[in-house]
């Protein structure tokens, strides 16, 4: 095994509980004027709030990408307008001899040279079919037993100017009309239920650094030069702050949610060991996750707020990704 770079970041783990106020970020679908907010059932059956990972890798795909187009970092057609099929809508743009069969590991190196997003996101593309699993993982962010409240509101949409019925035969010259008008009446007034969501949920998201810019057809970068691998490091975790600060999400026009607190732990492997996953729907999360990392040479840093947090991914963006040695190349 190679020495240990001290410098160096094999992988990242973020684990921790937030505490969000009075929002609706996920939902399953309206039924009728109702919206259903998301539940999901736990191993012995309780059912508790939820927000998905899809929503929450959203939502730091969506910092990445802004971050990438303030700092003119390179993005494919596709990424450019935050298409969610990225490179294989933008496919087309590479060379016709690299879209050929037997072609994919030219094909895979290239988009990554090319999009920083599809990079740290991953994607998939159907011909030449190649695959790459995103660098970035987010588990659903899950109500704590207890520990989480849901209301539904009634709200109604109301049209401007008087709605008094008019049925004077100098008014109205038809049933048609007087049919018409009602209609449309109805449809400027509705009448909805939206909910309302708060409590402390349960995250956990991984992310690992030593794949950045990683061709996983044949194991070798596919980016030369160091520079640009940091780069997509700090950029990617200039996202996780973003995401713990601005959560975004479904009904954030009039649900913006309250965040009042978040806490947890950022684990950290500078060797090629994984980082430990414990679960923050258990109580003593910290302290067994603390013991975990100490036995596998991985760093435990505690955080009780968000400005701790924002402080860790700080010192975290001075550091470098892992680097496969050369030998394992060949």
């Amino acid at each position: 095994m190679s020495e240990q770079r001290q410098d160096q970041v094999f992988e990242i783990a973020i684990v921790g509980r937030a505490t969000w106020n009075l929002h609706s970020l996920n939902n399953e679908g309206t039924i009728g004027n109702v919206t259903e907010p998301r539940t999901v059932t736990l191993w012995n059956g309780d059912k508790v709030d939820g927000v998905s990972g899809e929503m929450m890798k959203h939502i730091h795909a969506f910092w990445t990408w802004l971050r990438a187009k303030e700092g003119s970092l390179p993005l494919c057609s596709a990424c450019q307008k935050f298409q969610p099929q990225r490179a294989d809508a933008s496919i087309g743009d590479l060379p016709r001899e690299m879209r050929e069969r037997g072609r994919e590991v030219d094909a895979m190196g290239e988009i990554i040279r090319r999009c920083v997003l599809c990079d740290l996101h991953g994607f998939f593309v159907q011909r030449p079919t190649i695959h790459r699993q995103s660098t970035i993982e987010f588990g659903w962010v899950v109500g704590v037993r207890e520990k989480f409240h849901r209301d539904l509101h009634l709200h109604a949409r109301h049209a401007i100017g008087s709605q008094e019925e008019t049925t004077s035969e100098e008014e109205v010259s038809s049933e048609e009309e007087v049919s018409g008008e009602r209609e449309a009446e109805v449809t400027a007034q509705m009448v909805y239920h939206r909910p309302t969501r708060s409590g402390i949920y349960a995250f956990v998201t991984l992310f690992q650094t030593w794949r950045i810019g990683l061709n996983e057809v044949n194991y070798t970068y596919a980016l030369g030069n160091d520079d640009e691998r940091k780069e997509r490091f700090e950029l990617a975790l200039t996202a996780y702050e973003w995401t713990f600060k601005r959560p975004d999400g479904a009904m954030t026009t009039t649900r913006l949610p309250h965040i009042e607190g978040v806490e947890g732990l950022v684990l950290v492997a500078k060797t090629a060991v994984p980082v430990p996953l414990l679960s923050p729907l258990c109580d003593d999360y910290r302290q067994k996750l603390k013991e975990l990392a100490e036995r596998q040479g991985v760093e435990a840093h505690e955080f009780d707020d968000l400005l701790r947090l924002t402080e860790i991914l700080t010192e975290l963006r001075q550091l470098s990704p892992f680097k496969l040695s050369d030998s394992s190349q060949q």
